[in-house]
């Protein structure tokens, strides 16, 4: 199923998620809304769209501090502009009160209006310093979302996100993209023998040893479990090869210390590069048959 296809069934079952909340009579907090969207997706028996909700893209608890954000935009929203109206209706008040007649009106208007101005100032930068706090809080969140909590690299959900422009622009032409899908040799061994910890430490240590192979352009993200995907931008085939090699050469190399132990370890890179009208699918696909070659060489 293409990220297209995805998007546009998420975006049905946001739809008939408030449809339901609106026929219950409840307001769409975040608590509300992700009962009943989990809700209707199980009772679509979409395998591939429960299978995304149980990839744990996004963590329950980031979701509900992205909502609750949400939610609190609005809010600010309304008490702002309740705060202008109400300080606009107070000088209206006033201005109305002073006399009909004579230099006194004049002056007490144009008094007046320069209170107003000072006022609907004053709530404007209030307002202002409201949305900046909200838009930075959420920005923040946004970043979260698309942030893996154990490597600190981008997850699989920022990978979607990064592939669907790639496959917008490449509809008609090839683009000198490469993907890479890096995978642990043997790592149930290590979580069996090192212990669970140990695991979650190679797998940071993997993260980070890619990343520091890579230019400034390209980027890695944890694409689940102890699999990792690299979008090498500007590459052809043969540098694609040269950094999938460092990658496993410098792994391979390495010799992590874990409670007085060392950690032997290897990684499988499969490559593939760009192909004009590539759906993200096809993409990906490649790649891991790639990857799968590259796993048998080790048989």
């Amino acid at each position: 199923m293409s990220s297209a296809d995805i998007n546009d069934k998420i975006a049905s079952i946001h739809d008939q998620t408030l449809s339901t909340l609106r026929a219950l009579g409840l307001p769409a907090l975040p608590h509300h809304y992700k009962k009943h969207f989990d809700q209707i997706v199980r009772q679509s028996e979409d395998s591939e769209l429960i299978a995304l909700q149980n990839d744990d893209f996004v963590s329950s608890e980031e979701l509900t501090r992205y909502l609750d954000i949400a939610h609190r935009s609005i809010e600010a929203f309304v008490e702002t502009h309740a705060d202008i109206s109400h300080v606009a209706q107070l000088q209206e008040t006033y201005i109305s009160k002073t006399p009909k007649e004579g230099i006194e009106r004049c002056i007490q208007f144009v008094d007046g209006l320069s209170e107003l101005g000072h006022n609907m100032s004053v709530e404007l930068k209030k307002a202002q310093n409201k949305i900046d706090t909200l838009h930075n809080e959420l920005q923040e969140t946004i970043t979260q979302l698309t942030i893996d909590p154990l490597t600190k690299v981008t997850n699989r959900k920022g990978l979607i996100d990064d592939l669907h422009s790639v496959i917008q622009a490449g509809q008609t032409k090839t683009l000198p993209t490469v993907l890479l899908m890096i995978d642990a040799d043997d790592f149930k061994h290590i979580n069996d023998h090192y212990g669970h910890v140990a695991g979650d430490k190679v797998l940071y240590f993997f993260a980070h040893t890619i990343k520091s192979i890579l230019r400034s352009g390209d980027k890695v993200y944890r694409y689940g479990g102890e699999e990792f995907s690299v979008l090498l931008n500007r590459c052809n085939k043969e540098k694609a090869f040269t950094v999938a090699d460092k990658i496993r050469s410098k792994i391979e190399q390495s010799h992590l210390i874990y409670s007085g132990q060392t950690i032997k370890m290897t990684v499988s890179v499969g490559a593939t590069i760009h192909h004009a009208g590539d759906s993200y699918d096809d993409f990906i696909a490649r790649a891991d048959q790639a990857l799968y070659r590259a796993k048998n060489c080790l048989l």
